[in-house]
């Protein structure tokens, strides 16, 4: 995971935040497949996410939304 590679350089409060964020303490909304906390890191102003490290997931059959699933749901689903 790229939020670990880097883990070195980041500060204590940068590293408290990947911490949260992997585990879902903070989340940007709530997942609409399971309402989990969910973490979309470009809703969040960052220029990647952690859902473009897994492969291609098959979505043809979740209703589309404005929001993304969380990484549980996400991984659930059949590789494309």
């Amino acid at each position: 995971m790229d939020e670990i590679i880097g883990w070195k350089g980041l500060s204590e409060s940068e590293r408290d935040s990947v911490m949260d964020s992997l585990s879902g303490a903070s989340s940007t909304h709530q997942c609409p497949q399971c309402n989990a906390p969910a973490q979309c890191d470009i809703s969040a102003g960052k220029e990647t996410c952690w859902c473009f490290e897994l492969e291609k997931r098959d979505t043809s059959s979740i209703p589309k939304g404005d929001v993304c699933m969380c990484r549980k749901c996400l991984s659930a689903l059949p590789i494309q």
